[in-house]
């Protein structure tokens, strides 16, 4: 569905292979674990400087009458415990912080592709391809015909408001700026559309809006659209790009064609997708500059260019809701609506679904094997944590049976000690992973500096809650056996053995 660089006459990178995926992925692992350990410490003396805050209100408590202050006294020992062995505890938040922070990531990936392959019950953005062709390529007559289907065979009400501006036409255009040896360097992929398009928000999908732009930079892009449209051969090309092909805004070029054989685009650069965006290593052009080249190669040759005919590969129509997608869907797959070549309409949740197709074995192990086992071990700290603490106070639990507790109030006392840990190492590693590039998407936007990552990739607002939460959950499941153990420990035996 979606255009690949040597479909189209451009030298594309050598295919990677499962060995450099494995080792791409292991780097990626290591990377993000050192990462969030970064964070762990760094957020060392928020956790422990939280902890003496509860505690100094705790001993607030602690001389009121019964029962506040009895449970504010026990409450005291779960922080003495703590504080008893700092280098334990510390390196149990860190470990539950990177194992949240590893859990919040994937979960966050796993839902971002979730929503992008679920299609929505209102406004719809579908896509009309070639049905047995890849690379989808039409004939240009392609897109008035769909116009007028949407006209005359759909009800008024299942109509886009305006369907010229919820209309769009692509056609992928290759080049390069040597023909006698084509380079990663010296190449250009361009979508040649409408300018309209952009203005009229066909093109949010690819970060073209004034929500990814910000104010300023959808103004800028505004009065790059109006140099577009004042000479066809102005073309707008991703800063990444520029950089990778040594140009600069104001350049003019020429570029030949790669899938357009012997046809040569004059073209003057006259604004730039910004740096990091999902349009930064790509370009953009007129579709009626390609036509009226196709044209010249007819009166040079006195022939049609051999894909003239073809030149269309994609038509976008923003549909009011997924009913009227699925009556357009049908009339187009009527064979007397485009036969030569068949045609398909599809949403474009729906492709990306299609695109990730090979990759839905390695999200389904991220999410059924992988996230389970993150939470499991998880569980295993704590327990393993706690487990030692009792050991080495097995004495004194003794004592505290003597003293008048009971065992229930021993058994909370454990479960709250890693409810807390991880109450503390879920809550503050969530929030690092939500808030961290919030406030590094703030910082870059005001310098004019953007980062592919941290502008196209948000987190989804439920781990701020889901955190704690998680935390909460696997401090009471790791924690609870040993509780249970504690809150069985004999008095008699006890002494005993220490006799």
């Amino acid at each position: 569905m979606f255009p690949n660089a040597a479909q189209y006459g451009q030298s594309a990178p050598v295919e990677t292979s499962l060995i450099e995926l494995a080792l791409y992925g292991t780097v990626a692992l290591i990377g993000a674990i050192f990462f969030l350990t970064i964070l762990a410490i760094i957020t060392l003396p928020l956790f422990f400087g939280a902890m003496y805050l509860m505690e100094l209100v705790i001993r607030g408590f602690q001389n009121l009458v019964d029962p506040v202050g009895k449970y504010a006294k026990l409450a005291g020992l779960v922080f003495r415990s703590l504080r008893r062995n700092l280098l334990r505890t510390a390196l149990t938040y860190i470990a539950l912080f990177v194992l949240t922070g590893m859990l919040t990531m994937l979960y966050g990936v796993i839902t971002t592709i979730g929503k992008m392959t679920t299609d929505q019950e209102n406004s719809q953005l579908v896509i009309m391809s070639e049905k047995f062709g890849i690379p989808s390529m039409m004939k240009p007559g392609y897109a008035a015909n769909l116009k007028g289907l949407m006209r005359d065979k759909l009800p008024k009400e299942m109509q886009p408001a305006d369907i010229d501006q919820n209309f769009m036409t692509w056609s992928f255009v290759g080049g390069t700026l040597d023909p006698a040896k084509m380079t990663q360097e010296n190449s250009l992929f361009l979508f040649a559309l409408d300018p309209d398009a952009v203005t009229n928000g066909m093109m949010k999908e690819q970060g073209l809006n004034p929500e990814d732009l910000g104010e300023d930079g959808w103004a800028e892009m505004m009065r790059i659209i109006d140099l577009v449209k004042q000479d066809k051969r102005n073309i707008v090309v991703g800063a990444d790009r520029l950089e990778k092909i040594g140009k600069k805004v104001g350049d003019e070029m020429k570029l030949f064609g790669t899938n357009y054989k012997d046809i040569e685009f004059e073209c003057k650069i006259v604004g730039a997708f910004p740096p990091g965006s999902r349009m930064g290593m790509n370009a953009a052009m007129r579709f009626d500059y390609l036509i009226a080249k196709l044209d010249d190669y007819r009166a040079r040759t006195g022939k049609d260019h051999p894909v003239a005919d073809r030149c269309l590969n994609l038509v976008w129509v923003r549909m009011p809701n997924k009913a009227a997608y699925q009556q357009l869907a049908a009339v187009v797959a009527e064979p007397s609506s485009f036969s030569n070549p068949a045609t398909k309409m599809e949403t474009f949740s729906a492709a990306i679904g299609s695109f990730l197709e090979p990759f839905k074995d390695i999200f389904w192990g991220l999410k059924v094997l992988i996230m389970p086992a993150i939470v499991v071990i998880m569980c295993l700290v704590i327990g393993i944590t706690i487990t030692i603490g009792v050991r080495e106070r097995w004495t004194e639990m003794a004592v505290m049976k003597v003293m008048g507790f009971q065992p229930w109030q021993i058994m909370t006392m454990i479960v709250s000690e890693a409810m807390l840990i991880g109450t503390f190492g879920g809550m503050l590693s969530t929030w690092a992973v939500y808030f961290l590039p919030m406030a590094i998407r703030s910082i870059t936007k005001a310098i004019g500096v953007k980062f592919a990552f941290f502008d196209t990739f948000h987190s989804p607002w439920e781990i701020v809650l889901y955190g704690p939460l998680l935390g909460i959950l696997v401090g009471l499941i790791g924690s609870a056996l040993p509780a249970w153990n504690a809150r069985k420990v004999k008095v008699s035996e006890v002494f005993a053995t220490v006799a």
